[in-house]
């Protein structure tokens, strides 16, 4: 049998043998599109619930690294009359770079023209603009950001994805770690060394439990939130309004149903076929693997499927890689992007990870992603006859659970 797997602009065959269990996911497009009066609808329950959003002092919006559709949801309040004209925009970067000038009109559209002088960037290094809430429970102090904590009636506006080891995008993420020092993001990237901390998942995830620990430092009931959840072509496929923790769960319900694929029983080799933007470049395949993972057997292989023509990604993280070593006491342990390392090393000890990929040969083994030459010669050396063997479309963007 042949199989097909798009890898850029172009597509792979691959010749598997005929008496062999094959199997095919992809996650749902969504199907239904929230249009402007659904959403003013929606908002306006909220509204009786929490408070004028027109009244709003600060709004909370995602920076260029999230699909947020901030500038639709924007403009639609605008139309209706219910943006404050002397309201604060603070962007929740984390430990995120500030966005560039081209960017700051991806988020806000021709909406920035008007409101750049009350767009405020948080910087998580810069402690002066952040105000002491408390300590969390890893006895490490906690600083929020002061437009923040002296806001009165504030909205945030985030999507709800899947997340690697935060479980989901969105909602409390906003705030933590979007709006905290980069301290107290350190402390909570750390926990994600355990695979507990896993995509679609919460209850029992490390990362999960001390967010909800930190949310508890803070008044929410100032917040009123809107929560995206986005199909397949960026189209809203839901929106949600209300405070901060039930927008979230509605959205993580709906965004379960869309992205997560369960299945009855674990696969020898498992196909990842990575899409754009996702496929641009090394440090994004994590997210693909973490996916998919999972529902490969123990010992069984993974082969990813991804370009990477933007090359390596994250310049600090490849040199952190060519430092570290699993085993050893190198003071390492604490830096920033350990945990995506040792996420990798810790699930290839578990399967066989390979990328098929335009790097020059070697540059992918040292992140743990075994370099793939030929993926054919790969197929022919691992697959035999009633092998279980599945192909995952978009692996980014689909999350393979396993019933059991």
């Amino acid at each position: 049998m042949e199989v097909m797997i798009n890898y850029g602009e172009k597509k792979l065959t691959l010749k598997l043998p005929d008496d062999i269990t094959f199997a095919e996911f992809k996650h749902d497009s969504g199907g239904t599109i929230v249009e402007f009066d659904s959403f003013i609808q929606t908002l306006e329950t909220a509204e009786g619930d929490l408070f004028s959003i027109d009244d709003a002092d600060l709004y909370v919006v995602n920076d260029a690294y999230r699909p947020t559709p901030t500038k639709t949801i924007l403009e639609w309040l605008k139309s209706e009359g219910k943006l404050n004209s002397n309201a604060i925009f603070l962007i929740s970067t984390g430990c995120h770079k500030a966005p560039t000038k081209k960017q700051m009109y991806n988020i806000f559209g021709e909406l920035y023209d008007t409101i750049h002088d009350r767009v405020f960037v948080h910087d998580s290094r810069d402690i002066n603009s952040m105000v002491s809430v408390g300590e969390d429970r890893l006895s490490g102090e906690v600083y929020l950001n002061r437009y923040y904590v002296e806001a009165q009636k504030v909205v945030v506006i985030g999507s709800v994805e899947p997340h690697y080891f935060a479980g989901f995008t969105g909602g409390r993420k906003s705030i933590f770690p979007g709006l905290c020092n980069y301290d107290t993001v350190v402390r909570n990237h750390q926990l994600a060394t355990s695979q507990k901390a896993a995509p679609l998942k919460l209850d029992g995830n490390p990362i999960e439990e001390h967010f909800r620990f930190l949310m508890r430092l803070i008044p929410t009931e100032k917040i009123l939130s809107i929560q995206i959840v986005q199909g397949e072509k960026g189209e809203m496929a839901g929106i949600f309004c209300g405070d901060i923790n039930s927008s979230f769960e509605q959205a993580k319900t709906l965004s379960c149903e869309l992205f997560g694929k369960e299945v009855e029983n674990k696969y020898d080799l498992l196909f990842a076929e990575v899409r754009p933007p996702l496929d641009g470049n090394l440090y994004q395949l994590q997210k693909s693997l973490e996916n998919c993972q999972t529902v490969v057997k123990d010992g069984g292989n993974i082969m990813l499927f991804s370009p990477c023509r933007e090359g390596i990604g994250e310049d600090n993280f490849y040199r952190l890689a060519e430092r570290w070593r699993p085993d050893a006491d190198d003071g390492l342990s604490d830096s920033f992007g350990i945990h995506k390392l040792r996420r990798v090393y810790d699930i290839g000890r578990r399967i066989n990870i390979n990328l098929f990929s335009e790097l020059p040969e070697g540059v992918s083994d040292k992140v743990f992603f075994n370099s793939v030459i030929k993926p054919q010669a790969v197929v022919d050396k691992y697959v035999i006859s009633k092998m279980d063997v599945c192909l995952v479309r978009d692996a980014g963007h689909t999350v393979m659970i396993t019933k059991n």
